[in-house]
């Protein structure tokens, strides 16, 4: 097994279903990528609403929030509650889908920036390129920084920015002002004064507050008009203390994710008190050797997980059993990595039913023959 066939993760495996590839290949992160990093969790912020008692957050993946103006309190919501909270219609989409060739990036105000990206990793060097109102734009960036984010205020433009690789995204220069009709810098604002992250994925302006939301891969953040950050929140997922379903949470200081918490969300669990019960039986010496990037980097494993970890196998075998794909996804290809007799009893059971030469039978059948190899 190379290398390039273990780094695999779940956000990206719908592509290879897709491509009819799910042996050999890899593929990319939410975050670009090919190796999982623990900020791949997190929500992924792609907009930021407002209203006179809350922000509300869209995330990549689905999940919705509202952060109470006041005490900073985030609360989950489920679609219909943030519809009504944040109703329609909302600013124009922030940036047009990836694709090959220049992107649109777009201001609240639906200003219009279009971008060709730079790329500056493995000896290439191409510096990005941005146009606005049908000609270039004399930036004051770095040639390597890609812009991610971009608001208008006043005369000023707000830049949120990032440099992407094979690895994925990383840190820039964080947010980069200047002028809009000129080239001058006014002010760069980043980690070091204060923001979650150096990866800027969304900023907004609200104009209720007089503030600018950002949002990074590790969190959320205000800045006022003299560019001070003034409040900053970390994400983190833990479990809710009597329903025990997992909860996303901001802390002012940063706070590991429950690797547990975030497991029964990606599998879709519904018995969340029975997951939890299970989660409590295992040894707290094991509890504290998991890691996520254990159940989000894929392939054949020599060396499967701790059996303390069995008592979870009907959890993911429920999962691979899914209609929805993601989940499905994430079961499936985690079975492989346990010890238990479970695991090949319902792979047997499952290769007469799978589709000949989709990319499920193709699994079922390589990790029974991997499990067959091994003594």
């Amino acid at each position: 097994m190379s290398t390039i066939q273990s780094r695999w993760t779940v956000r990206t495996m719908t592509a290879l279903v897709l491509t009819g590839l799910l042996s050999g290949v890899s593929i990319l992160s939410t975050a670009g990528g090919i190796e999982f990093r623990e900020t791949d969790t997190l929500p992924y912020v792609e907009n930021i609403l407002f209203n006179p008692s809350s922000v509300g957050i869209v995330s990549h993946d689905g999940r919705l929030f509202r952060i109470d103006r006041q005490s900073h309190d985030v609360q989950q919501l489920d679609a219909q509650i943030f519809a009504q909270q944040f109703p329609k219609p909302w600013p124009p989409k922030p940036a047009e889908p990836p694709h090959d060739g220049p992107k649109l990036l777009r201001s609240s105000g639906g200003e219009e920036f279009e971008q060709t990206p730079g790329s500056c990793s493995e000896g290439v060097d191409d510096a990005h390129i941005l146009r606005y109102q049908q000609r270039r734009f004399p930036d004051v960036l770095k040639p390597c920084s890609t812009v991610t984010a971009v608001e208008i205020i006043g005369s000023q433009v707000w830049f949120g920015t990032a440099e992407f690789s094979e690895w994925g995204d990383s840190k820039a220069e964080g947010i980069v002002v200047q002028a809009l009709h000129k080239r001058q810098k006014i002010q760069s604002i980043s980690a070091k004064s204060g923001l979650t992250g150096g990866v800027i994925r969304m900023l907004r302006d609200d104009p209720l507050s007089k503030t600018v939301w950002v949002a990074t891969e590790r969190g959320v953040n205000q800045i006022d008009r003299r560019f001070r950050v003034t409040w900053s929140g970390y994400w983190y997922e833990e479990f809710e203390a009597s329903s025990r379903k997992s909860q996303t949470l901001l802390s002012p200081p940063p706070i590991a994710s429950n690797p547990f918490a975030v497991l029964g969300r990606e599998l879709g669990v519904e018995d969340w008190l029975a997951f939890s019960r299970v989660v409590e039986h295992v040894p707290p010496a094991e509890r504290s050797n998991v890691r996520l990037y254990d159940f989000h980097m894929y392939g054949f494993p020599t060396q499967r997980l701790s059996h303390d970890l069995n008592d979870l196998v009907p959890f993911f075998i429920q999962a691979a059993q899914s209609p929805v794909e993601a989940i499905h996804l994430f079961g499936l290809s985690n079975l492989c990595k346990f010890d238990d007799p479970r695991v090949q009893e319902f792979l047997v059971t499952m290769e007469p039913n799978t589709t000949k030469g989709s990319a499920d039978q193709r699994f079922v059948q390589d990790c029974l023959k991997t499990r067959a190899a091994q003594p």
